[in-house]
């Protein structure tokens, strides 16, 4: 048994100093829970505003579309199709009007959810939960795969739902971190001087 050896980790020159406990006092706590809460508020606030430019982006395409005379899924502007007119499938979304209107609706529901804040006052304006958001939006995706339209249409029709998918992972990361901002206030701990 005295032949094996023991192992040793490798470690680095700073890795010492980083073994021992460090405490600190109220202020500093107080300080470094400051510091952190405010990096949290712009984060927050850069994330909303990129969500908010986001939004804005998809539901003017959505107007777009709506207001224009052929509903011939845009993305046939940026990617024809390759088959020939009559061979291809369907170019356009199933109920193309309906489903720009829902998309729009699911556009300002996401807007609410990520203002709440400002529209908490009225109890009219509760946005819906994200489940029914993603409930929502995927039913013109499945319809248009259901009735084998271009793939193009299908990718349109799943915009709104991609969007959801997007606000709703951005907002629930932003939630998880004022939730261990929280958390880490709550640590806080008494270090009297000696």
């Amino acid at each position: 048994m005295s032949s094996l050896r023991q192992r040793v980790p490798f470690q680095t020159a700073g890795d010492d100093e980083d073994d021992r406990g460090v405490v600190l006092d109220d202020v500093e706590q107080d300080e470094l829970v400051s510091d952190l809460r405010e990096r949290s508020v712009q984060t927050t606030a850069r994330a909303i505003l990129v969500l908010d430019a986001v939004l804005a982006l998809s539901a003017l395409l959505q107007i777009v579309y709506l207001l224009s005379p052929s509903k011939a899924s845009p993305l046939l502007a940026l990617v024809p199709a390759s088959a020939p007119a009559s061979a291809a499938p369907d170019a356009d979304p199933p109920l193309p009007t309906a489903f720009a209107l829902l998309a729009l609706a699911l556009h300002a529901n996401l807007a609410l959810h990520l203002h709440r804040a400002h529209f908490s006052s009225s109890p009219a304006l509760t946005p819906l939960s994200y489940p029914l958001c993603y409930a929502l939006a995927a039913v013109a995706p499945t319809l248009a795969l259901f009735l084998a339209r271009a793939w193009q249409a299908t990718v349109w029709a799943a915009v709104p739902a991609l969007v959801v998918g997007l606000v709703h992972s951005v907002h629930s990361t932003l939630q998880e971190g004022d939730e261990a901002l929280a958390e880490l206030e709550s640590l806080k701990y008494r270090a009297p001087g000696p």
